[in-house]
C-alpha cells in the first residue's frame, strides 16, 4: 500500500511539475529572457532599424502561446522566434520523449526467409532480402510484415547480443514511397526511436546505427563495400600522384595532437608534393587548435588573426567554465592550452554586461616551405563553423585557390553555450562571441566564395582540380 502511494504521488509530482514548467507561456518568456541577456549577436540583431518588428514578434508571440497546450506546438512557435535572427548558431531543439514500442516477433528463420524471398522473386521490394550488420552484430530477414502489408519488418536470424532472439523485430519502414524509408529502430537494450533508412543499392546506413549490407538473393558488390570503411568520414592523408598530395578533415573536432601526428608521417611526402589538396567538404567545425599543423604547408607571410568580442554575462561565464572543465575533463585540451582560456575567463568575469574585446593572436611560422607550391582547398555550402574559420586563414596564402561552392555561412557569432531551460524537453544554444569581421564583411548566410566554382554536375571534385591545375 505504501509503495501504491508513494508511487502515485511521485506520477502527482511528475505532473504537476511539468504543467508548472513546460507550459508554452513559460518557456517563451525564458527564451526571449535567455536570448537577450547572452546572445552575442542580439544588439545587431535588434538594432533601431528592427527594434519595431522585433516587438511586434515577440508580443504576438506571447499571445499567441497563451493559448498552445502541446510541446510540438509550442516548439514550432520557439522556432518562429528563433527565425527573427538568422543565425545557424542560434540553436534551439525539441527533445521529444521516445515512446515505448513494444517489439513483436515474427516465426520466420533463414531458410524459411530465403524460401520466402525465392517464391516472391521479381515481386520484393527494394529493402527486401537478408541484410546483416557490417560489424557482424546483427542478421535481419527484411520481408514484408504479415500483419501489416504496408510495412517491412527486419526479423532479427542471428545477433551478438543476448536480449536479441530469433523472430524478435529489430526495425521496421514503411513500405510505400521512395528512400529514405521512415520507421521505428529498436536499440540494443531494447529502447525505440524513430529512424531514416536510407537504401542505396544493397547498403544502407542507418543513422546512429551504421552500415548494413544486403547478403541474399542479390549480394553487396566489393564496390559498395567499399563505401563502407568510413574513408568518407574520416581524417585522411595520402599522396594521389608523385605531383598531389590529399588531405580530408571531415571535422575539426579532432585535436591538433592527432592531425599532427598524421602529417609528420607524410611530412617528407608533402615537402615533394608541388601540389597540395586539402578537402574541407562536409566539416562541420570544431575547434581552430589543430590549424596550426595544416597551415604550416599553406603559409607565405604567416596568418592574421581577427579580434572578437565575448558577451560577459552571468549565464555565459558559467558556460563558459562548464565548457572548459568538460573539455580538460574528456582530454579534448591539455592542462598547458586551457591556460589562456582560463585566464579570459577571469579577464571576462571582471566586465560582467559589456562586450570584452579578445586580442588578437596571430599564427606564425619559421619557414615558407618551398613544396607545395599550389594549394587547393575544396570546399562547399556544408562547411560551417570553424571550418568557416579555417578558410579565412587560407584565403590569406598566395598559395591557395578555393574550389567547389560557397561555405554554409554560419560564423559571424560563435562559441556556442548551452543554456538551461526550465523545461528540459527543449534545448537553447547560442553564440557568445562577435567575429570582427561582423563590422565590416558579415558572412551570415552568405558564406566565403569559391575562387574556382566547381558545376553541380561534376562529380569528381578531386580529378577537376588536378585536371585544372594541369592545365593551369
Amino acid at each position: 500500500m505504501k509503495k501504491t502511494v508513494a508511487a502515485f504521488i511521485f506520477i502527482l509530482h511528475c505532473l504537476f511539475g511539468k504543467a508548472q514548467s513546460c507550459d508554452c507561456p513559460t518557456v517563451l518568456t525564458a527564451v526571449i529572457q535567455k536570448t537577450e541577456d547572452n546572445y552575442s549577436g542580439y544588439f545587431d540583431k535588434v538594432n533601431a532599424k528592427t527594434k519595431p518588428r522585433y516587438h511586434q514578434l515577440t508580443d504576438s508571440l506571447r499571445t499567441a502561446s497563451k493559448g498552445i497546450t502541446g510541446e510540438k506546438d509550442c516548439y514550432q512557435l520557439l522556432r518562429i522566434y528563433k527565425r527573427f535572427f538568422r543565425d545557424g548558431h542560434f540553436q534551439l531543439s525539441y527533445n521529444a520523449p521516445e515512446a515505448v514500442v513494444p517489439i513483436r516477433t515474427i516465426d520466420t528463420d533463414e531458410a524459411k526467409a530465403k524460401a520466402y524471398f525465392d517464391t516472391h522473386s521479381g515481386k520484393l521490394h527494394p529493402l527486401e532480402g537478408i541484410w546483416e550488420a557490417i560489424d557482424g552484430s546483427y542478421r535481419v530477414a527484411l520481408m514484408r510484415d504479415p500483419l501489416h502489408s504496408d510495412k517491412i519488418a527486419a526479423v532479427v536470424l542471428a545477433a551478438q547480443n543476448k536480449k536479441w532472439e530469433l523472430g524478435m523485430v529489430k526495425f521496421e519502414a514503411n513500405a510505400k514511397g521512395a528512400s529514405p524509408y521512415k520507421g521505428i529502430y529498436w536499440a540494443g537494450d531494447l529502447s525505440s526511436s524513430e529512424r531514416m533508412f536510407p537504401l542505396e543499392g544493397n547498403l544502407m546506413n542507418i543513422p546512429n546505427s551504421g552500415y548494413w549490407a544486403r547478403e541474399y538473393p542479390q549480394k553487396v558488390t566489393p564496390e559498395e563495400l567499399k563505401k563502407t570503411q568510413g574513408s568518407e568520414g574520416e581524417f585522411q592523408a595520402k599522396s594521389i600522384d608523385s605531383q598531389t598530395f590529399y588531405i580530408k578533415i571531415p571535422s575539426f573536432g579532432i585535436s591538433f595532437e592527432m592531425v599532427d601526428s598524421v602529417l609528420k608521417d607524410h611530412d617528407a611526402v608533402i615537402r615533394n608534393s608541388p601540389h597540395l589538396i586539402v578537402d574541407i567538404r562536409d566539416n562541420g567545425g570544431g575547434m581552430n587548435s589543430s590549424f596550426p599543423a595544416i597551415l604550416k604547408y599553406l603559409n607565405t607571410n604567416n596568418f592574421k588573426d581577427i579580434y572578437s568580442h565575448f558577451r560577459s554575462t552571468a549565464d555565459n561565464l558559467q558556460a563558459e567554465k562548464a565548457m572548459i572543465d568538460q573539455a580538460l575533463a574528456q582530454g579534448w585540451i591539455s592542462a598547458k592550452e586551457a591556460k589562456p582560456w582560463q585566464d579570459n575567463l577571469v579577464k571576462n568575469r571582471k566586465q560582467i554586461g559589456k562586450m570584452v574585446k579578445s586580442s588578437v593572436e596571430n599564427i606564425k611560422f619559421k619557414e615558407v616551405i618551398p613544396n607545395p607550391k599550389k594549394v587547393s582547398v575544396l570546399m562547399n555550402e556544408h562547411c560551417y563553423s570553424s571550418a568557416e574559420y579555417f578558410v579565412f586563414y587560407a584565403k590569406q596564402s598566395k598559395k591557395v585557390t578555393l574550389f567547389g561552392n560557397h561555405t554554409g555561412g554560419v560564423m559571424d557569432y560563435g562559441n556556442v553555450r548551452e543554456h538551461k531551460l526550465p523545461c528540459p524537453t527543449f534545448e537553447l544554444r547560442l553564440p557568445t562571441t562577435r567575429t570582427g569581421w561582423v563590422d565590416y564583411a558579415p558572412i551570415d548566410n552568405v558564406g566565403f566564395q569559391p575562387d574556382v566554382p566547381i558545376p553541380d554536375t561534376e562529380k569528381d571534385w578531386v580529378k577537376f582540380v588536378i585536371n585544372y591545375r594541369q592545365n593551369q
